[in-house]
C-alpha cells in the first residue's frame, strides 16, 4: 500500500498522496497498453502487455470471447418474378374481387396507382380516369378519354338506353330530322353519353 503523507509530515493513512505516489506506472498491477491507457488487475500481477493490449487480462488470463452474433439475413433479391409474386400475395390478401396494380411512364415521369375494390365498375373508372388524367393534366379527363376511344382500334358498343337518355336530353321528337338531333348534340364540347 502506498504511503501517505499530511502537511506536518507524517506517514499515516489517511494523508494527502504526493505525485510520486500518484504514478501508477510502476506497479506491477498496472500495464501501460497505450499513451494513457492502461489495464489495472485487481489481484494478479500483470506479466504480459501484448496478452493485455491483444484482449487478454494479463498473467496468461484471457478475457472470455465475445458470444458469436447472428448473421444480418440477406435480403430477397428484387426479380420482376419477386414483384409480381408480391403483389400477387398482395391481391390475395385484400379479400377484394377486383383489383390493378400499375407503373406506367408518361412523357418521362414515372406514375403509380393502385386499387381493389369489389366493384367491377368503380376499378375500371379508377383505371381509365387515372390513365386519362396522366396523359393530359391540362384537358379535361371525359375530353381525353372519347379521344382515346374514338382513336382507338377498337369498337365501342353502347347499350341502347345510353342513346336514349342522349335524345332524351334534347327538345327533339320524333319528327326531327338527324341533322336536328346533331345540331342539337354536337356543340364544341361534344355530348355525352
Amino acid at each position: 500500500m502506498a504511503r501517505r503523507s499530511d502537511d506536518r509530515g507524517d506517514t499515516d493513512e489517511g494523508g494527502i498522496l504526493s505525485p510520486d505516489e500518484l504514478d501508477i506506472s510502476q506497479d506491477e498491477h498496472v500495464a501501460e497498453i497505450d499513451d494513457g491507457r492502461y489495464v489495472v488487475s485487481p489481484s494478479d500481477p500483470i506479466d504480459d502487455v501484448a496478452a493485455v493490449d491483444s484482449g487478454g487480462s494479463g498473467a496468461g488470463t484471457e478475457l472470455p470471447p465475445e458470444p458469436a452474433s447472428e448473421p444480418e439475413p440477406e435480403p430477397p433479391e428484387l426479380t420482376e418474378e419477386a414483384v409480381h409474386e408480391f403483389l400477387a400475395t398482395q391481391f390475395d390478401d385484400s379479400g377484394s374481387r377486383y383489383g390493378f396494380d400499375i407503373t406506367a411512364t408518361f412523357d418521362g415521369a414515372t406514375r403509380q396507382r393502385q386499387m381493389v375494390s369489389n366493384d367491377v365498375v368503380t376499378i375500371f373508372e379508377s383505371l381509365v380516369l387515372w390513365y386519362a388524367q396522366q396523359i393530359d393534366g391540362r384537358t379535361p379527363v371525359e375530353e381525353v378519354l372519347g379521344i382515346m376511344l374514338m382513336e382507338a382500334n377498337v369498337p365501342v358498343r353502347y347499350p341502347p338506353a345510353s342513346l336514349q337518355r342522349l335524345l332524351e336530353s334534347t327538345d327533339l321528337s320524333p319528327d326531327d330530322s338527324i341533322a336536328e338531333l346533331i345540331a342539337a348534340v354536337g356543340d364544341e364540347d361534344g355530348f355525352r353519353l
